[in-house]
């Protein structure tokens, strides 16, 4: 399926390359330095070409313009050999409202 509509995920997201701490695991092993190529709200996809099955936990690191985010996730799709979309499980108040400021502004 093609086309306006067509896209699953219920949050704007845009472009927002940065590099990432994540920490899990099996993550932290490989010398590969993943990378956040998306960012919404409620997530981010991290580039990486070692990735890690549905479900898992990992800690996540990476700068926002106004603070430094680091926070824990959920990994809920993997796509080997690209990277993985992990769900943002406890966003402050703050992180939330910095997050919010540049998917608005992206």
């Amino acid at each position: 399926m093609t086309g306006s509509g067509s896209d699953k995920r219920a949050n704007k997201r845009v472009s927002y390359p940065c590099e990432v701490e994540c920490s899990g695991v099996g993550v932290g092993m490989s010398p590969l330095n993943p990378r956040i190529s998306d960012l919404s709200v409620t997530g981010a996809f991290v580039d990486s070409v070692v990735t890690l099955p549905t479900g898992t936990k990992v800690r996540l690191k990476f700068s926002l313009p106004s603070l430094v985010v680091n926070c824990m996730g959920e990994v809920v799709h993997d796509m080997p050999q690209f990277g993985m979309g992990v769900r943002f499980i406890d966003l402050t108040p703050e992180q939330k409202i910095a997050i919010e400021e540049v998917v608005a502004n992206g």
